[in-house]
């Protein structure tokens, strides 16, 4: 968001050179429940089943203060977008130019090798045999999923929930899989520490200078 937020100031600056003035730009960011292997807090089970809850809103910082986005405006974003390129601080994104990033890799590395882990196996068995032993299918069309079977009113949708929530519970599945995932996340991450600290540094002089041309436009406290 911060970078992001520098950024756009950076494009705003061609804009005011060309006359032109931004399109709408703004809003929050919203975070999602973390449900990669389903629901498995009770609290959102009761209240939303399967429906990812926003966890976390964090607060839009760049604004363009219109809330217009006429053609003009709209085509000269995108030029002085492209031509400001060099100027843009690097977002850090999960994919660059078409590859994983570095981050990306080790945690999609690190899934795979704990996915062939035999515990991983044993771990989905348990969960897999708790909701069986309690009436509860997995889905036919989609039997390796983190999503059992479930009726189609909201009642019945929170009653399997929350009964998938205590099955992962009673079988200790969630720690376990994260335990899994946490010992081969630690094997890569020591093999590239080196290309990590240089990624650590180079994400830190960013934000700084993103902090710096976000307090030169009136945002103070980040």
């Amino acid at each position: 968001m911060v970078i992001t937020a520098a950024n756009m100031y950076i494009i705003e600056g061609c804009m005011k050179k060309a006359g032109v003035r931004m399109p709408e730009k703004h809003g929050d960011l919203e975070v999602k429940a973390d449900q990669s292997y389903g629901v498995w807090v009770p609290a959102f089970a009761a209240k939303f089943g399967y429906e990812r809850p926003i966890v976390r809103t964090i607060p839009g910082i760049y604004d363009s203060g219109t809330r217009e986005s006429p053609q003009p405006a709209v085509k000269k974003y995108f030029e002085c977008d492209n031509s400001t390129v060099g100027e843009q601080i690097p977002p850090f994104r999960s994919r660059i130019a078409g590859q994983d990033s570095l981050l990306t890799s080790i945690v999609n590395d690190s899934n795979a090798l704990a996915e062939r882990d035999p515990d991983w196996k044993n771990l989905r068995g348990a969960w897999v045999k708790c909701l069986g032993d309690s009436g509860i299918n997995m889905r036919q069309d989609s039997p390796d999923a983190w999503v059992p079977a479930y009726p189609a009113d909201k009642q019945g949708e929170i009653r399997t929930a929350l009964q998938d929530a205590e099955c992962k519970s009673k079988t200790n599945m969630m720690q376990g899989l994260m335990d899994i995932r946490a010992q081969y996340q630690a094997a890569l991450i020591e093999a590239h520490q080196a290309a990590l600290n240089t990624l650590a540094d180079e994400k830190a002089a960013a934000l700084a200078r993103a902090k710096d041309i976000l307090r030169q436009h009136g945002h103070s406290g980040l």
